[in-house]
């Protein structure tokens, strides 16, 4: 038994997770989509003003909204990160190429 190793509250994400540190999904893919997230409701929680009808339509609709920046973030990251692996990859080789 390997009580004494279980550390959920000083370290929760290995405990759910084993192998989580050594995952760069994890490391890059996940945490950019909860920050974009929570980014996007922080701000749509300052821009939002439709608050007419049910609470229920309200939130759904607020939180569609908060989807859609999430995506919009998300994809505007890997559209850069992917033109700067292009750009560094095929076009810096013919500016300045190594000998």
């Amino acid at each position: 038994m390997n009580i004494l190793a279980y550390t959920p509250f000083i370290d929760p994400i290995s405990t759910l997770w084993p192998g989580a540190y050594s995952s760069p999904l994890f490391v890059n893919v996940y945490c950019l989509i909860a920050v974009s997230f929570f980014t996007s409701v922080a701000y749509k929680a300052l821009r939002f003003q439709k608050f007419d009808g049910p609470l229920g339509a309200v939130l759904a609709l607020f939180f569609r909204h908060a989807l859609v920046m999430t995506a919009q973030i998300v994809f505007g990251i890997w559209a850069l990160g992917f033109l700067v692996f292009l750009i560094v990859n095929y076009i810096v080789p013919f500016i300045a190429p190594m000998a």
